[in-house]
């Protein structure tokens, strides 16, 4: 039986190389022993069942006052990520915490509300191109901070009522360093002191001048009594970072993908298969969120063949499920034309399953047909993509493109 105390594997902070750690870890087991950064330990999960038993099993649960080290204090305040895994959110709580949390927020993100933004979304697409195709002939661009991430970004900011345009700027480069397991517990610590005070500020401005957005609304339920003020501005943090970056590595991913396969790229613009097949294949294959942290035991539990003992973390393999060789056929390919013999996990599975999926959805099913439609000779402008350092997100750094020939 292995032990957590032994892991197998230090995780790589640096994730250049996600999929050969994913298929090394699978190598070793369904549910393996791992060290996180500042000498943190976990279990990880490797493939699909396991993955999607870990998520669904009464027996784990989401509120880090189940983790046995961060209880007993053994798990340093500035660990680098503190903020994912212990962060007063919905993420982080069950049963009636977790639908208090969510409720307040859930409506928002319900199909028929995420519809109505379509049209806005659209302008927000078309505005981007518009000044992409000023560029000149040969222009080289990094696709993801110039068309990628304005859109989703755009989008929650204005759910959120979050107007100024500076305000926006600074909230996408202290969650970008969040995200960092490369960070250092200095650099972490200023960038989650810099998010808090930019919430402080947005909730002073919708206390003197409450507006029909979401900051009102939860600040609202803070009022009425539902929310303390920790778990309002954790909320509100949650939504700026889960609200956009998720949806930027989507949109980056699939873009790469298939400028690596124009003979995909070429069947989906013949309309032989949608624009839906390219998002479902691109959340197998490369999905915006690598890892979520963590589920806890709350007993002794068989887990992937293994005994995860009470109060020991579970880190949920999201990517690690989609390259599970025992469901997929040539798991590391991308292949818009395979079938997928169950419901995808890159969203999550079960009660925490991501509330925002209609709206990602919809920005990303917006933003692919519409680049390529303006841009058909889109080329990479580059063979090299490094990738994000983080062990939670699942991006690239930058995806440089030429425009057009």
């Amino acid at each position: 039986m292995m032990d957590l105390d032994h892991p197998l594997m230090v995780l790589d902070p640096t994730s250049a190389d996600p999929y050969g750690e994913a298929r090394r870890l699978r190598e070793m087991g369904r549910c393996v022993p791992v060290e996180l950064p500042q000498a943190v330990t976990a279990w990880i999960t490797t493939d699909d069942a396991t993955t999607r038993e870990a998520l669904s099993s009464r027996r784990f649960a989401k509120d880090p006052k189940h983790w046995r080290a961060f209880r007993d204090g053994e798990i340093q305040h500035d660990w680098p990520l503190m903020a994912l895994a212990v962060g007063q959110t919905m993420l982080n709580k069950d049963g009636s915490d977790h639908a208090r949390l969510r409720n307040p927020v859930s409506h928002a993100f319900n199909r028929r509300p995420t519809q109505s933004y379509a049209p806005r979304i659209e302008q927000i697409t078309q505005e981007l191109l518009d000044r992409l195709a000023d560029e000149p002939a040969g222009a080289v661009v990094d696709i993801k901070s110039r068309y990628a991430l304005p859109i989703p970004m755009g989008v929650i900011c204005e759910l959120l009522g979050i107007d100024d345009l500076a305000m926006r700027e600074e909230f996408g480069k202290h969650t970008g360093i969040l995200l960092l397991s490369t960070a250092t517990p200095e650099q972490a610590g200023r960038a989650h002191a810099g998010v808090l005070t930019l919430l402080d500020e947005l909730v002073a401005v919708k206390e003197k001048q409450p507006a029909d957005d979401l900051t009102t609304r939860l600040l609202q339920t803070h009022l009425d009594g539902q929310l303390n003020r920790t778990e309002l501005i954790d909320s509100l943090m949650l939504l700026v970072v889960a609200g956009h970056d998720t949806t930027v590595n989507l949109v980056t991913n699939a873009i790469k993908a298939l400028l690596t396969h124009p003979e995909q790229l070429a069947l989906v613009r013949e309309g032989r298969y949608s624009w839906d097949q390219v998002i479902q294949e691109t959340l197998r294959h490369d999905p915006p969120v690598q890892r979520v942290f963590f589920r806890f035991a709350l007993a002794d539990t068989p887990l992937g063949g293994v005994t995860v003992k009470a109060g020991d973390p579970v880190i949920i393999g999201l990517a690690n499920a989609g390259r599970d060789e025992s469901l997929f056929t040539d798991a590391g390919s991308f292949d818009i034309t395979r079938e997928h013999p169950v419901t995808g996990l890159a969203f999550g599975h079960g009660a925490h399953y991501c509330l925002g999926v209609a709206l990602a959805r919809l920005e990303v099913a917006t933003a692919l047909p519409a680049l390529f439609d303006r841009f058909p000779d889109l080329a990479l402008a580059t063979e090299d993509h490094p990738r994000l350092a983080s062990q939670a997100m699942n991006g690239l750094c930058a995806l440089p493109v030429r425009l057009r020939p």
